[in-house]
């Protein structure tokens, strides 16, 4: 019996060959069907949007760079001239916690009409507000700074009587800061 080595290696060969140009005529189409308008800045949207879509995250940096015309743009560049003498935007998320009365509270704040355009905080926060004799004491439970990780509030010092009108204890305070404030 003889062994034919190099016809089997030139079928594997041309296989190889034929995998590789079905391979870059279908990256070419989804090349052209991605780059298909003529406007940069589209092109570069919809390649932002596929990597979305394929590897999860992305971060909306110089979304609307300077020359790039659209009306998403016109809109915010007239948000930040309308605000571009203010400062301290501060807005907050409620999370009701099931099975009571209370919410949990998240605030952010942003500097400069940019940041919040750029959705860059300078800070955030997380409290509850608990009736105690009437009157509704904030426990704050985590807080935030710009790009830091959220620093969770040592309740264990709280005594029982400042949460006596939550009908939460401490250690459950302390779970509800991890599950109910929204740093995102």
């Amino acid at each position: 019996m003889t062994d034919h080595p190099k016809p089997l290696m030139a079928s594997r060969i041309l296989r190889g060959a034929t995998f590789a140009c079905l391979g870059l005529v279908a990256a070419a189409a989804v090349l052209s069907i991605i780059l298909w308008d003529a406007d940069v800045y589209t092109a570069r949207d919809k390649f932002e949007h596929l990597k979305i879509a394929l590897f999860g995250e992305w971060s909306a940096d110089n979304w609307c760079p300077p020359g790039r015309v659209s009306p998403e743009c016109a809109d915010l560049d007239d948000f930040e001239t309308a605000l571009e003498d203010a400062s301290d935007f501060t807005f907050f998320k409620s999370a009701e916690i099931a099975g009571s009365e209370l919410t949990v509270q998240t605030g952010i704040r942003f500097a400069t009409a940019r940041d919040v355009v750029a959705g860059k905080p300078a800070s955030q926060w997380c409290y509850v507000s608990v009736p105690l004799d009437g009157i509704s004491q904030q426990i704050e439970l985590a807080s935030k700074s710009a790009d830091e990780p959220p620093v969770y509030a040592g309740l264990a010092s709280l005594d029982a009587s400042a949460v006596a009108g939550s009908g939460l204890s401490v250690d459950a305070l302390t779970g509800l800061a991890r599950s109910h404030c929204r740093f995102d």
